[in-house]
């Protein structure tokens, strides 16, 4: 399997195609989990990610964004549920 991957043009067009694949889902995670999370920004998110997700900062910009805004902004610790003490 590794010599066919490796020794022909179709195996390197499938790992082409699979690595392809990959970086595409990689690319358009902050995307996916803006709208998922039901981000209020998840449009500019979007442009954001799509014009300068390129770029190792852009990219994490976005991912920062969608996580930080996403679920309404509801993420601290001192959440309702009750703890015994």
């Amino acid at each position: 399997m590794l010599h066919w991957i490796t020794g022909t043009r179709d195996g390197f067009l499938v790992l082409l195609v699979i690595a392809f694949v990959l970086a595409l889902g990689v690319y358009v995670l902050p995307v996916l989990m803006a709208w998922s999370l039901g981000s209020p920004y998840r449009m500019s998110i979007t442009v954001l990610d799509v014009l300068l997700g390129w770029t190792v900062l852009g990219w994490l910009a976005a991912l920062i964004w969608a996580v930080m805004t996403g679920n309404s902004g509801s993420f601290d610790e001192d959440g309702d549920c009750s703890h015994p003490e």
